[in-house]
């Protein structure tokens, strides 16, 4: 008796088998039902922006397998068998393809798709104009003699017709320890026009300075240091140099609430300090801020989860300001949790902005990074 319920449970699968088999009658499809690709469309992609979409698909024994059926991918991306398209595309573009799904049941799926690489606000198209030394703001002084200065800055703009709708602002902030420094210095001057090129207005502006001697200031560390003086007029002036920019936005077709911020050395100092202490100045919020050589000499506390995104870079081996202030903004980001990308130069000392061409991390260019950083987080795909 026990051997017969022995042989009788081993046929019980066999049997459910043939009666599954049974009720499928003719139907090719098999008790699964019909394989399709769910995926109707895909999202495009910026160029030297990492992408990832993953198929979808129903029906079938949901055992998928993909591939490539017709067409190729934009360069530089490519289809897993489980049905992630992802990768860093390299070359702008339209790129129409044919992919298909294959179930463990022997059905076959096709679905064709279309994926646009764009370089807007990404790639160098336009040409530039250049519009210098417009008074953004006036600033108290005592030297040469008592009284206010006039606040310059020149603004970079693409001047092509096919332009869009509403571009993104930058704020461009110069180095020089607070004594000297200019808004015409070279670098200032590549950065408008890099930026400018790719769709950018951009502002570099000038600021007061040491030897202006601007009145201790409320925001300022330490009163008694002329250079902790001169900082706290700096972040004053580059609010207002923000301010001025969101009060012409409509003049330059910027988008009032996509300006980002950015600088290296003073410039890079000024530039997290405005954004992350209040300057006293409306309107002086930015969306994105960039650093190179920067630090907040222990104000790191002021950064809360809610603020502009940062992208930070800066040399391990930096004698003027130390590489321990960037870690130290960088836990303070990672504990309160706020969104940026940290980039530390082994060996590197105070950053030259040439190091941001020079130096590529996982195949692309710092000033690539800063770029993609600003598409991302200003949300310039919606443009």
């Amino acid at each position: 008796m026990r051997e017969d319920s022995r042989i009788s449970r081993r046929l019980l699968p066999i049997l459910d088998s043939l009666l599954l088999l049974l009720s499928c009658g003719d139907d090719p499809i098999g008790p699964f039902g019909e394989l399709e690709v769910a995926t109707t469309s895909l999202p495009n992609a910026g160029r030297t922006l990492y992408y990832s979409a993953t198929l979808e698909a129903t029906g079938g024994d949901d055992d998928y397998t993909w591939s490539l059926a017709v067409g190729s991918l934009p360069t530089n991306l490519s289809l897993a068998a489980t049905g992630q398209v992802s990768g860093t595309p390299t070359v702008a573009g339209t790129s129409d393809f044919t992919v298909e799904v294959a179930s463990g049941d022997g059905q076959t799926s096709q679905q064709m798709f279309s994926i646009t690489v764009s370089g807007a606000f990404l790639d160098s198209e336009f040409a530039v104009v250049v519009e210098g030394d417009i008074v953004y703001a006036t600033g108290a002084v005592r030297s040469p003699t008592v009284g206010e200065i006039d606040l310059h800055l020149d603004v970079y703009r693409p001047a092509d017709a096919n332009l869009p709708a509403l571009r993104p602002g930058f704020i461009l902030i110069h180095g020089g320890g607070f004594t000297g420094g200019s808004k015409t210095n070279a670098t200032m001057i590549a950065f408008g026009n890099a930026y400018a090129a790719r769709g950018y207005v951009a502002a570099s502006i000038n600021y007061r300075l040491v030897g202006d001697d601007p009145p201790t200031e409320a925001l300022a560390q330490d009163p008694s240091s002329a250079q902790s003086v001169a900082a706290a007029a700096a972040r004053v002036d580059a609010a207002r140099a923000v301010e001025w920019m969101r009060d012409n936005a409509a003049s330059y077709g910027i988008d009032p609430d996509r300006i980002a911020m950015g600088g290296y050395s003073a410039g890079a100092i000024t530039s997290m300090g405005t954004a992350y202490r209040d300057a006293g100045v409306d309107g002086a919020d930015v969306q994105a801020v960039f650093s190179l050589s920067g630090g907040l000499y222990g104000l790191e506390s002021i950064i809360e989860a809610d603020e502009a995104p940062l992208i930070m870079i800066h040399g391990t081996a930096d004698p003027t300001v130390s590489f321990s202030r960037a870690e130290a903004i960088e836990a303070q980001a990672l504990s309160v949790g706020l969104i940026h990308e940290f980039y530390p130069l082994e060996g590197v000392g105070h950053g030259s902005p040439s190091v941001l061409v020079s130096t590529v991390v996982d195949g692309i260019t710092l000033a690539d990074r800063i770029r993609n950083f600003f598409y991302v987080h200003l949300g310039l795909e919606a443009l």
